[in-house]
Formats: C-alpha cells, structure tokens, sequence
C-alpha cells in the first residue's frame, strides 16, 4: 500500500522548514549534518541531488558521519526516497563528490510515504 501514497514533507507553521541542505563544494572531502526529526515523526527521507556529478550519501545514526564512495550513489539531478533508519531523532547524513571540478548541492526533506 505504501508505494501508493505520494511523499508528503513535514511542515510545521511554527517552525523553519525543515530541508537540510548540503553542499559539498569542490574539495572532494565529506560534508556531514544533521536531520532532525525529534519533534516530527518521519519514517522517510526524500533526497535530492541538484547537482550535475554523482554524490555519495551515508544516513545512519552517527553524530557525525563521514561519507565514502562506498556509501550509496546518487547520480546528478535526481531524487529518490529512501526509508528513515531514525523516523524520530536525529539522522547523521553526510555527502561526498569525487569530482573536484564543480560543488553539488544536495537536499534532504524529512517526511512520510512514497515508498
């Protein structure tokens, strides 16, 4: 039933929206953060790579992850959703670029359904 039921992002009027945004610049280094759901129940996580390179992401339940190229794949310009592994705390994400040539931004939206 769930793969019928479109991705909704949690908003909440008396907070700032909760996107997280991660941009990884040019350096081929890991840019980690944070994705708060302690307040707002979110079993999925729709990720976004606005970018033009592939960018690796790691979610997990470290403070402060550090993402690899062995962590999953993202090809450029795309989004997919994946299952939140902490739908009511904090989710440690981090993305990586191997490309040293152009920076990708990439969004991380906390919500339900979709997949």
């Amino acid at each position: 039933m769930a793969a019928f039921e479109p991705f909704q992002a949690n908003v909440v009027a008396s907070l700032t929206g909760r996107t997280v945004t991660i941009a990884t610049g040019a350096t081929n280094t890991s840019v980690p953060g944070t994705l708060d759901s302690t307040t707002a129940y979110s079993p999925t996580v729709s990720v976004t790579n606005a970018g033009p390179n592939v960018a690796w992401i790691r979610m997990s339940s470290e403070a402060t992850p550090v993402a690899t190229s062995s962590d999953t794949p993202m090809v450029g310009n795309t989004i997919r959703l994946f299952a939140n592994p902490i739908p009511n705390g904090k989710l440690g994400i981090a993305v990586i670029v191997s490309v040293t040539s152009s920076a990708n931004t990439v969004y991380f939206v906390p919500g339900e359904g979709g997949i």
